[in-house]
């Protein structure tokens, strides 16, 4: 009988291991599913969800797991994959008459008319917080110093209310990462963010100076009346309260 001998390979230095340069890889945390998309529960695992998250709430989770994944293509499609099931479940749901589906969703294949329109949306507590002391300090200002205030309460509540609803577009549609690679598209989404949150303002501001003062006017000046004293004497405090009260409505409850 012939014995064969076994030859063992040596261990390698351990100089010469520290002496190279292991690969970085950029890790892209996305849970664990044993087949991801295929069913609601798993879909919400791979986005970090909870079974009862809502439209708006997918949507968030959705852009920020793509943005944290860039360059790695197994997990991006992962995270696609979960999106689309979710939205294929809530719409066989719908169907089937089985559950209330976000519109977003129901009429996500038709053409919206007025995409820049403000949309329901309601603001984290600290976002509200913020905008409501803002507003009341500029209506107080107003208030307590009406012939020096002028118009600079309005100035003012239109720049927090801008300030405050790009704050909620950046958490709304997260901007990508500086540095990552991203298409021309979604380098612009910053920018957009900014526009949108400027664009709330003004709508607000203007709204809130025409419901409360520009618009009582001009109907008086139609009919040919005159309206009380106290109106025209209290120009500034009403458009500072018309002008705080829709901005702090606009911050809180639309997007």
């Amino acid at each position: 009988m012939q014995m064969r001998s076994i030859r063992i390979a040596q261990p390698q230095p351990l100089k010469a291991t520290l002496g190279r340069r292991l690969p970085i890889r950029r890790i892209c945390h996305v849970h664990a599913a044993s087949s991801p998309g295929s069913s609601g529960e798993n879909a919400y695992q791979v986005l970090g969800l909870p079974e009862n998250a809502d439209y708006n709430a997918i949507q968030r989770a959705y852009k920020k797991k793509l943005s944290e994944c860039r360059g790695d293509e197994e997990a991006a499609s992962r995270i696609e994959q979960a999106h689309s099931s979710l939205m294929m479940n809530a719409l066989t749901s719908r169907l089937q008459g089985n559950a209330q589906v976000d519109k977003n969703v129901l009429y996500a294949d038709r053409a919206r008319y007025f995409p820049w329109r403000p949309k329901l949306w309601l603001a984290e507590q600290k976002v509200i917080m913020f905008s409501a002391i803002a507003q009341c300090a500029f209506l107080a200002w107003a208030l307590l110093s009406p012939m020096t205030a002028g118009t600079q309460p309005v100035v003012w509540s239109a720049t927090a209310g801008a300030i405050a609803n790009i704050y909620k577009q950046n958490r709304i549609n997260p901007p990508p990462i500086r540095g990552a690679e991203v298409s021309d598209e979604e380098k612009k989404q910053g920018g957009r963010n900014i526009l949108r949150g400027a664009f709330l303002a003004f709508m607000a501001t203007f709204s809130g100076c025409l419901l409360l003062y520009t618009a009582p006017d001009a109907i008086a000046a139609q009919l040919n009346t005159v309206l009380p004293l106290w109106f025209y004497e209290g120009q500034t405090i009403l458009l500072t309260l018309g002008s705080t009260l829709m901005n702090l409505i606009f911050t809180s409850l639309f997007r």
